[in-house]
């Protein structure tokens, strides 16, 4: 039951960020609501967690663990990043704390958000090995393996493509003061783009990781065979 509860947890924390990256959707109330929501998941999250903070310093650590651990230490940082850019620009929920709004607060806000999105993206790619492997497995020399191949890339050349046109790289490096929205485009649309970003990120450094993987695994299968 926890494994399913914290994995449902995962699922609704992703689908609300998604959601966040579009301010312009959502009246100013409701996007901080969400974001608050979002945070207090955050928090559960790492407390049903605890177990693995406590074994950082235990054990051998691998790339891939280490990899792992700095990964969801810049993650913690960028959640926190976002929560307090977002209480002291706040002018609904937290507006009774009569913080004044100050540039610092906007850009910071602009670029923790913009960093977490992507560390969450590299953050679903550790954590679909099990599915992914499920899936080559039942793929593999069946009628639509290349179908499925292919449109995984697909997948991931819209990720790209959707990440230089939604010009997330310019919020995560400050490239401007304010983020500019198409207020023209499909809601539907722009959270299709940030979905797919999401996805392409997540099949990369799955891809990367399993390279990875069978290199470790073909260099230990030699030194045994010495």
């Amino acid at each position: 039951m926890n494994k399913k509860f914290r994995i449902i947890l995962d699922i609704v924390m992703t689908c609300l960020f998604i959601i966040l990256m579009g301010y312009y959707v959502t009246d100013n109330e409701v996007h901080e609501i969400l974001g608050t929501i979002t945070f207090v998941l955050f928090i559960i999250h790492h407390i049903l967690n605890i177990k693995w903070y406590k074994g950082i310093f235990k054990g051998k650590h691998s790339f891939q663990r280490t990899f792992h651990i700095i990964l969801n230490l810049l993650l913690f940082v960028a959640m926190l990043g976002m929560m307090v850019s977002g209480i002291m620009i706040s002018a609904n929920v937290f507006a009774f704390l009569d913080i004044p709004t100050t540039m610092f607060g906007r850009r910071l806000h602009m670029i923790s958000t913009s960093w977490g999105f992507v560390l969450m993206a590299i953050h679903v790619g550790l954590h679909i090995t099990s599915l992914m492997n499920k899936l080559n497995t039942k793929m593999k020399n069946s009628t639509f393996e290349y179908v499925y191949y292919f449109v995984l890339a697909i997948l991931v050349g819209l990720g790209i493509y959707s990440f230089i046109n939604l010009k997330v790289w310019e919020d995560m490096f400050l490239l401007n003061d304010f983020k500019f929205f198409d207020y023209e485009q499909s809601p539907i649309l722009f959270y299709l783009k940030y979905l797919l970003v999401l996805i392409a990120i997540a099949l990369v450094i799955y891809v990367i990781f399993s390279i990875i993987r069978k290199v470790k695994n073909k260099n230990i299968k030699v030194k045994e065979e010495k």
